[in-house]
């Protein structure tokens, strides 16, 4: 009896080393098989991004008619008729992308123009001294522009404008000129060349890049390209008045296409919607 249960011990024990052996076996094989039959990964090549793909870089969304306001200040005449006017005009978009910072650019420089000329002065001189500043907008896909114009005259032989701008994207990131053109890139040799070829052709443009005086407004300097505007497929660049020829000249403007062939590889092109 007691021989017998030995026995079952020990077939039951080796039952369950077959069991474990076969367990094993079994494990061993769909591991085999499931490694030879998984194929490799592939690289994930993400495409390359352009405005529409590009996440977080919307559209302008612009009004279809640009709506201004005014802000107006006046000081004199004295009671006693003896003094003249002082007088600041601005105007200033109100319903296109940050038009807030238009009109706070405007409404600083009246108020500035007018601390310039407080109330208790006595000018008793024969002309007015007045102050105008105007916004022109610009737009393209992705990007929208204020030129600004600040008018003022201070009783010379005539008023003078000082121009400036600002471009912004619809997240509200300011562009200066470097923002325009790709990290490693120096646009302004380019700029340089391009706008004195055109101004030098320009009959209406007395200007001389070997003059004393205005040869050097379109140097490779950055004060010289700071002030730019975007339109749809272009950079508009706004020079001050002197600045490449005599007031007579009035204020001159270069446009140049972002596919011009000297600045398409360089510029970004994103930032026009290419």
């Amino acid at each position: 009896m007691e021989k017998k249960s030995k026995e079952r011990t020990s077939a039951r024990a080796n039952i369950g080393s077959l069991l474990v052996y076969t367990a094993i076996v079994v494990l061993v094989i769909f591991l085999v098989t499931e490694n030879s039959e998984k194929k490799p990964v592939p690289a994930i090549t993400l495409p390359i991004a352009t405005s529409t793909m590009a996440v977080g870089f919307p559209d302008i969304t612009f009004p279809a008619e640009v709506k201004t306001s005014t802000i107006k200040k006046t000081a004199f005449p004295s009671p006693d008729g003896k003094s003249n006017l002082v007088e600041a005009v601005g105007t200033y978009p109100i319903n296109t992308p940050f038009s807030e910072r238009a009109e706070k650019h405007v409404k600083d420089f009246v108020d500035g123009f007018m601390k310039d000329y407080p109330e208790v002065n006595n000018i008793t001189q024969s002309y007015e001294v007045s102050a105008e500043a105007s916004v022109d907008v610009f737009h393209g896909k992705k990007l929208v522009s204020y030129l600004y114009n600040d008018w003022r005259d201070d009783g010379g032989a005539h008023g003078n404008s000082i121009f400036s701008s600002e471009t912004f994207d619809m997240n509200g990131k300011k562009y200066n000129l470097a923002d325009m053109f790709l990290s490693n890139a120096d646009p302004l040799p380019i700029l340089s060349r391009l706008a004195t070829a055109h101004f030098i052709k320009n009959p209406d443009v007395n200007f001389d890049p070997k003059d004393s005086m205005f040869g050097g407004g379109l140097d490779t300097k950055l004060e010289n390209f700071q002030t730019f505007v975007v339109s749809s497929n272009s950079l508009i660049f706004q020079f001050q008045n002197y600045q490449i020829g005599p007031y007579s000249d009035g204020a001159q403007r270069f446009e140049i296409s972002v596919n011009d062939p000297e600045i398409k590889n360089i510029i970004r092109q994103e930032l026009f919607g290419l």
